[in-house]
């Protein structure tokens, strides 16, 4: 078959992003047999889908001797290390009234508790779920109302305090949870410092960015950006089933 010239170039288009691909194996299709079949309107319908605009991801902290997922999910009481690190990727927002995105937090009768941190990154409106924030129920051991929130994210940022702190994510129960992404604050040099640990259920796919080598972040700037990347990265590429830890 001869092709013509725009044929040419939509196949060197597609070859110069996808280099390893047969185009041998397709078949090109006329505009009227697209129009036929429907698939014209599908691929404007698909072309007019908005990126999602908003954002959700949890925040746990573990302590040092806390081995289980019902100690984690109890912490309350925000210490200053944990608190500096809410301030480098948002800002504390009071929830009563608050019109922004609110990821289901409840606003009116402070049933999610008072404050949570909220930012805006991008084009993105971002609420993360701080479970220390939260109201801690006593008479409920597995504070299920913390987890409601939490366990229904994809990505939970586990912030360790402590340095014989232990996270496993396979204690952790849930359908929806795919990404743990682990902050160390440390000091390095007399500085404030936070290594990087990201743990990934085994149908996440790699992606971007990559954990710096040495995995410690000194700028805070820095640390939000790659925090928020990470975390929408992990959004769009998790999927949505079962499946075991992978460490990177």
């Amino acid at each position: 078959m001869i092709q013509n010239s725009e044929t040419r170039l939509f196949r060197a288009a597609v070859r110069s992003i996808y280099p390893d691909i047969d185009l041998r194996t397709f078949r090109e299709l006329s505009a009227e047999a697209t129009i036929l079949s429907g698939l014209e309107k599908d691929i404007l319908r698909f072309d007019e889908m908005e990126i999602p605009k908003c954002y959700k991801f949890g925040v746990l902290s573990v302590r040092d001797g806390q081995t289980t997922e019902e100690e984690w999910f109890a912490n309350s009481n925000v210490s200053e290390p944990l608190e500096r690190f809410l301030h480098i990727i948002g800002r504390p927002i009071e929830l009563e009234g608050y019109k922004g995105y609110t990821a289901g937090l409840d606003t009116r009768s402070g049933e999610s508790g008072k404050f949570s941190y909220a930012t805006s990154w991008r084009d993105y409106e971002i609420m993360f779920h701080v479970a220390p924030l939260m109201p801690c129920r006593e008479n409920d051991k597995q504070q299920v109302h913390r987890k409601r929130y939490i366990g229904n994210d994809i990505v939970c940022i586990v912030f360790i305090e402590g340095n014989d702190s232990q996270f496993d994510p396979d204690i952790i129960r849930s359908q929806f949870l795919h990404v743990y992404i682990l902050v160390h604050p440390e000091i390095v040099d007399g500085k404030q410092a936070w290594r990087i640990q990201v743990m990934n259920k085994k149908n996440v796919s790699e992606y971007s960015p990559l954990i710096p080598s040495p995995s410690i972040l000194l700028d805070e700037d820095e640390l939000r950006g790659f925090l928020l990347l990470k975390s929408k990265s992990s959004c769009e590429k998790s999927e949505k089933k079962g499946g075991g830890i992978s460490y990177s």
